[in-house]
């Protein structure tokens, strides 16, 4: 149930991030006795605007409608998985630990990671760096404002 915006003959409307826009049914309220043409309340694919026809009742007037339909951007900036080659970290929060064997060379290490769809991460993980003391990445969601700081670190066995 998304309101759409008439401006002169553009409709325009946003739906959430995520919505699936190719099969969508117009709710329409019209004049009495006007047709629309092709039928808005049919099953539609909007991923480019669609236009419409109406006549008026008598059949003297017709107007031209340009529906534009559009999905939000992601506002999510999410990291939801770690790794070093195969080992995985913890995510807790906006921390992400992980633990290797003593005396492992983390000095110039790459990851990977899985983040929110359309976010971008900064510095890029699977570049080489230094883990020697926690490093920050910084996520930021396709919306362009939505961002989060994570902090990875590397915690070392004890010697025994």
């Amino acid at each position: 149930n998304q309101a759409a915006t008439i401006t002169g003959t553009d409709i325009k409307i946003t739906f959430p991030f995520g919505t699936d826009i190719t099969n969508l049914k117009a709710v329409v309220s019209k004049s009495a006795g006007s047709v629309i043409n092709p039928d808005p309340t049919q099953s539609r694919d909007y991923t480019n605007p669609v236009t419409f026809t109406v006549k008026s009742g008598d059949g003297n007037k017709t107007k031209t409608y340009t529906v534009t339909v559009t999905v939000a951007k992601n506002n999510e900036a999410e990291i939801t998985s770690w790794k070093f080659g195969n080992q995985a970290a913890t995510i807790s929060g906006t921390d992400i630990k992980i633990t290797f064997p003593f005396a492992t060379d983390i000095s110039s290490l790459s990851a990977t990671a899985k983040i929110s769809a359309g976010a971008t991460i900064s510095p890029e993980p699977t570049q080489n760096l230094d883990y020697t003391n926690p490093v920050d990445f910084t996520v930021k969601a396709e919306d362009g404002t939505t961002q989060n700081t994570y902090t990875v670190t590397i915690l070392s066995l004890i010697n025994n």
